[in-house]
């Protein structure tokens, strides 16, 4: 539940005990590599849960995305080896983050949404360190404010940032960045309508065709292949 207070500019977040007892029983089915995995892995799923009644208490749309959805795809939910979450935004979407950028957010969470989230493309970006913004392609972060895990907002657009805009498209897609943080198009209905799913105990919104978009982002291989294995108490590519 998540709760504002305009008189203090303040929100409570409060993750229910079934909540927790979901998550729980989600981390059981997580493999663990060393003592750190457990805690990262439960810091991650609570940050995404805190996120998702947040967006579901202000009506803002997002979806799974790049090494979440991965996860998604390939057992239901978080990557042993992750290290945040990922989710998609509609770029103009962002405008309905930025007003709670700028309040104490509460004593859990915090949003950093990037000063220059309007400007396309994270060349055209810069880092502002000492305000926090450690990152310029994702638009905004939402971030747990004691163990700092948290939840990266990329954008997505309804045109291709390199394609001049007078250019009727035969049919709609979505743009947003692929492994290289060049831009990749994918058809609209891959999206959309958004599905509910739940990933690792959490109810979240996944796109409505989640294998095509990973094939197309990351190669078959990635439908169910783990990218990493446990060696010597430490992840590994493979």
């Amino acid at each position: 539940m998540v709760v504002y207070y305009p008189k203090n500019n303040t929100i409570y977040i409060d993750l229910t005990q079934t909540t927790n007892y979901s998550i729980e029983n989600a981390l059981e089915h997580i493999p663990i590599c060393n003592s750190d995995d457990r805690f990262r892995q439960r810091c991650l799923l609570t940050a995404l849960h805190a996120w998702t009644d947040f967006a579901h208490e202000h009506k803002i749309q997002y979806w799974i995305a790049y090494g979440t959805l991965i996860g998604y795809v390939q057992r239901d939910g978080l990557l042993p080896h992750d290290y945040d979450i990922d989710i998609l935004m509609l770029a103009q979407d962002t405008q309905y983050l930025v007003p709670f950028a700028d309040i104490n957010f509460s004593s859990a969470y915090e949003l950093k949404v990037h000063p220059q989230w309007s400007t396309v493309g994270y060349a055209n970006r810069s880092y502002f360190p000492l305000e926090g913004f450690t990152f310029v392609a994702p638009n905004a972060r939402f971030i747990d404010r004691k163990f700092r895990c948290y939840v990266e907002i990329w954008p997505t657009y309804d045109f291709h940032p390199d394609q001049p805009t007078n250019i009727t498209y035969l049919k709609k897609t979505l743009t947003d960045y692929d492994r290289t943080f060049n831009w990749t198009s994918s058809p609209i209905q891959w999206t959309f309508p958004l599905q509910s799913c739940i990933f690792s105990g959490v109810k979240v919104w996944c796109p409505a065709m989640p294998e095509r978009l990973v094939t197309m982002v990351y190669g078959i291989e990635a439908i169910n292949k783990t990218d990493k294995k446990c060696v010597n108490e430490t992840w590994i590519s493979v």
